[in-house]
C-alpha cells in the first residue's frame, strides 16, 4: 500500500499542478487508472491538491461515471430520462427486480450492479440500457433478460 501511495503521489506531481482547480481533471484520471476511487487514493489526491475530504467526496459522487466504491464485475445502467420513461424504462426496472437487482442498493446478485442514469443521450432508440459499457436501444423486458443471461462481455 505504501508503494502504491508513493507511486500515485509521483504521478500526480508529474501530471497535475498542486492547485485546487486540478480536482476535476485529477478525479477522472484517477478513476481511469484504478477503475474506481478508493479511499486511500482520494486521500492522496486531497493531500496533493490541498482539497478537504468533504469536497473530494462531493465531487466524486456528483458524477455518475465516477465510482467511489469498487464496482461489481458487471454493471447494468437503465436510462430513466424523459424519453426512456415514456417508452418503458419503468418496465425495465420492474423486470430487473425478480432477478435480484435493485437500483443503487446492495444487490442480491453481487456480480451485477444496477444503476439508474438520468440520460443515456440515445433518445431516438429509447428505452436504452448500458450493460458492461455497451449501449442497447429499444430494449424490452424480455430483451433485458436475454442480455443479462449472456456471458459477460
Amino acid at each position: 500500500m505504501r508503494d502504491e501511495r508513493a507511486s500515485l503521489r509521483a504521478e500526480l506531481r508529474q501530471r497535475f499542478p498542486s492547485q485546487r482547480s486540478q480536482l476535476l481533471p485529477a478525479l477522472p484520471y484517477l478513476h481511469h487508472q484504478l477503475g474506481y476511487l478508493p479511499d486511500w487514493a482520494m486521500d492522496v489526491v486531497g493531500w496533493h491538491l490541498g482539497v478537504p475530504a468533504s469536497e473530494l467526496y462531493g465531487a466524486a459522487t456528483s458524477y455518475t461515471d465516477l465510482r467511489p466504491r469498487q464496482p461489481a464485475p458487471r454493471t447494468l445502467r437503465i436510462c430513466t430520462g424523459l424519453s426512456c420513461q415514456v417508452n418503458g424504462a419503468d418496465r425495465l426496472l420492474f423486470a430487473a427486480a425478480p432477478l435480484g437487482l435493485q437500483p443503487n442498493r446492495a444487490e442480491a446478485d453481487p456480480s451485477i450492479a444496477l444503476e439508474e442514469t438520468p440520460c443515456g443521450f440515445l433518445c431516438a432508440v429509447a428505452p436504452v440500457v448500458q450493460l458492461d459499457g455497451a449501449w442497447h436501444g429499444r430494449v424490452t423486458p424480455n430483451a433485458l433478460r436475454d442480455l443479462l443471461k449472456a456471458p459477460g462481455q
